[in-house]
């Protein structure tokens, strides 16, 4: 008998395996179980960001499967972000250090928490001169919520249209606030001792420091809306949709706002609870309060129903529907831009599934 020769054919790699392999040959990270379910992924506490391998004419008509297929992405390609503001806007850097070095348009990231963060706010303005080390001033106010902070071991006094405070600095490196609502007038501000980034702004809290000098200055709002491969997911008949973040520091805040002021995610009034608008309001019981920790929470629905969950609390279901406009979805905010329910605050992940997950699956990911 005569052996017949062999011949060995190599198996061509799929490109598409190729690209999610990192350069050593392992699996990329959003190839890990726990991202499994998802279709895009934006860590921005770790700075990555995965989205689905199909193109953006496909998504309407793709399985869920075939959804499921992610590439490493760009921050842009997940987030279209915008401000017309730039050195308005000023943020702590990795080192601890204060910077407001930002170009218009560019998104500020944030390690006020002690860790990298999406930092988002709405507009405000610094009423304070030389706000750096400022003078004793007076100021014609409205009668409306004031939010007045420095840094330093110094005080501020208010006399005239307001007898509220005195604010007392507690510490050099430490910034303290006080939100008011004064009478229509003037109000005096006298500052005493080590009185430093100082900020006065009709507003709810005190949001983060602006400089000025000479003349009051404005922020614009911050705006990241998301891309329309991420919209178009969330506009398919099932999706789920989870958001990790700290400290909403308004009432009824927006996490994830889409057209009108519907919203897919937000702040119950009393911010303990974590609700969707649709077909009616569905709430969560009751948690920690959303302006003073870290939170998770996730909405999911598809033709049967939908659920709502926050950390702390059960998953939440009924046989209602998500809002039905969902041509433009915002992180932090709504369409309209409801300046009083905008969601400021820090954002650390963003994770969208092609389909409703579990009751089980969506406990899973609010863990926190």
């Amino acid at each position: 008998m005569v052996a017949q020769p062999v011949t060995l054919t190599r198996r061509r790699r799929d490109p598409l395996d190729l690209a999610r392999l990192t350069p050593a040959g392992k699996r990329a990270w959003f190839e890990a179980p726990a991202y499994a379910d998802f279709a895009a992924i934006a860590d921005f506490s770790a700075d990555r960001y995965a989205i689905t391998t199909v193109p953006l004419a496909g998504i309407a008509g793709a399985s869920a499967a075939a959804l499921r297929v992610k590439r490493a992405a760009s921050f842009a390609e997940l987030i279209a972000f915008t401000c017309s503001s730039g050195p308005a806007r000023s943020y702590l850097d990795a080192q601890g250090v204060m910077r407001a070095d930002l170009a218009a348009d560019q998104p500020r990231f944030d390690w006020t928490n002690g860790r990298r963060q999406l930092a988002l706010n709405g507009a405000s303005a610094n009423l304070l001169l030389n706000s750096a080390a400022p003078a004793s001033q007076s100021l014609a106010v409205t009668a409306q919520s004031y939010a007045l902070s420095f840094t330093g071991t110094g005080s501020i006094a208010l006399s005239g249209a307001s007898s509220a405070g005195p604010l007392a600095g507690v510490g050099a490196a430490s910034r303290v606030s006080l939100v008011f609502t004064p009478a229509a007038g003037t109000l005096t501000l006298t500052m005493s001792g080590d009185v430093r980034l100082a900020q006065l702004e009709a507003n709810s809290f005190a949001s983060p420091y602006i400089a000025t000098v000479g003349a009051a200055v404005s922020r614009a709002a911050e705006t990241a809306e998301l891309s329309p491969v991420l919209e178009a997911l969330l506009q398919r008949s099932a999706a789920t949709l989870a958001v990790r973040g700290q400290r909403l520091e308004r009432n009824a805040a927006r996490i994830v706002g889409v057209n009108g002021t519907s919203s897919l995610l937000r702040a119950q009034s009393n911010r303990l609870s974590v609700l969707m608008d649709g077909s009616a309001q569905l709430a969560t019981a009751a948690g920690a309060d959303l302006r003073m920790s870290s939170y998770a929470a996730a909405c999911a629905f598809d033709g049967t129903g939908r659920s709502v969950a926050r950390n702390g609390v059960a998953v939440v279901t009924d046989t209602g529907s998500p809002p039905s406009s969902r041509g433009s979805v915002y992180l932090g905010r709504d369409a309209a831009s409801t300046a009083t329910a905008y969601g400021d605050g820090w954002y650390e992940y963003l994770g969208i599934a092609p389909t409703r997950l579990s009751e089980g699956k969506i406990q899973e990911i609010i863990l926190y």
